[in-house]
């Protein structure tokens, strides 16, 4: 059986650095092989320029060597969508795009269009000094608090189970949070969520949190509120809330990574 593989998407950009750090370590923690995707209009040398960035700006732990490297043409983000069907992919890895300087945060273009159409997990690097993850003799997560935003009209069972394996091999608590419609009381909410809370393993919610108001906002707000420093979000959007507007609100705190999860 093929080996599971992350695959690390860079632009050759500033978030580089660390989006390869975070993906080498991601790939030791699931004992996956390592993929270094350049998508390049002009992919003459682009291996190089890649291999280079790699060995200049990526953890010293990892050995990169040219059969780490995959160069596509086309648009960025079917390019990424394109590889993580051709693997079988643990995980993409990608920065999202600052717009005037770190204190505001946004969701680039590319990152969007990922997420709507991604087939595997994909986690959200912010552009801020701040890691996950630590690389080692064996790779541990430091992201503490781990929040699971859960929309109550959706199963949302691969969100939840990794939320839970996260949560587990992190050793940190796992708080489970909606934001309730309108039409379900507090109470309603409460008991939706104690069932999911019930059927999770390996690791249980220590809490479980039902908010009102806008979904983007109010996630963002437990985030800063709770000090987690991973949100893991389904991918399904719905009228009240896209994901990319989720992961903008999430990555404007400067206090977390996202995680977004599809088959939600």
């Amino acid at each position: 059986m093929t080996p599971a593989t992350v695959i690390a998407a860079v632009d050759l950009g500033p978030s580089t650095a660390r989006v390869l750090y975070h993906a080498a370590g991601f790939a030791q923690l699931y004992g996956a092989s390592l993929t270094v995707l350049h998508v390049d209009a002009d992919t003459s040398g682009a291996r190089e320029r890649v291999l280079n960035a790699c060995l200049e700006h990526g953890p010293y732990q990892v050995d990169f060597q040219d059969d780490h490297i995959v160069v596509r043409s086309g648009r960025v983000s079917e390019a990424i969508a394109r590889e993580a069907l051709a693997q079988p992919s643990a995980l993409v890895v990608m920065g999202s795009r600052g717009h005037g300087g770190v204190a505001k945060l946004l969701l680039g273009s590319t990152s969007e269009a990922v997420l709507k159409s991604a087939t595997t997990p994909v986690l959200l690097v912010p552009p801020i000094d701040m890691d996950i993850i630590s690389l080692g003799d064996r790779a541990a997560l430091t992201c503490g608090r781990v929040i699971a935003a859960v929309d109550l009209a959706e199963a949302c069972e691969p969100q939840l189970a990794m939320a839970s394996e996260l949560s587990h091999r992190t050793g940190q608590p796992l708080v489970l949070m909606t934001v309730a419609k309108s039409r379900m009381t507090d109470q309603a909410a409460a008991a939706a969520l104690r069932e999911r809370a019930h059927r999770l393993a390996p690791a249980k919610p220590r809490s479980l949190i039902v908010r009102r108001g806008s979904v983007a906002e109010e996630i963002s707000r437990c985030a800063m509120a709770e000090d987690a420093g991973l949100v893991v979000m389904g991918l399904r959007a719905s009228p009240r809330c896209q994901p990319g507007s989720i992961a903008s609100a999430v990555l404007k705190t400067k206090r977390a990574f996202v995680m977004a999860v599809p088959g939600c």
